[in-house]
């Protein structure tokens, strides 16, 4: 089960290493540590602003994605966070 999570573009770029960090993804990355779960970007080679405010975060079950989902959401660096729909054919 995946939960896609859209940050700040100003965090992003942090997190892509592309600027240094500041409280607020020092914070995210301590309440991602706290969880055990991992950001990882969806584009990570992309460099369109747009595209890089988008990552995952690999979860076990349903349970465990509401939990995460309601503590991440918790970071004034997340803008949204939803569990990702399971794929279907059009």
């Amino acid at each position: 089960m995946q939960i896609t999570v859209q940050l700040q573009a100003d965090i992003a770029r942090r997190l892509h290493h592309q600027a240094p960090p500041t409280t607020e993804s020092e914070e995210l990355n301590r309440i991602t540590k706290e969880l055990d779960v991992v950001l990882v970007p969806i584009h990570p080679m992309t460099t369109d602003p747009e595209l890089t405010r988008y990552f995952t975060v690999d979860v076990p079950d349903q349970p465990t994605a509401e939990r995460v989902i309601a503590r991440i959401q918790q970071s004034k660096a997340v803008e949204a966070a939803y569990v990702k729909p399971p794929d279907a054919m059009p």
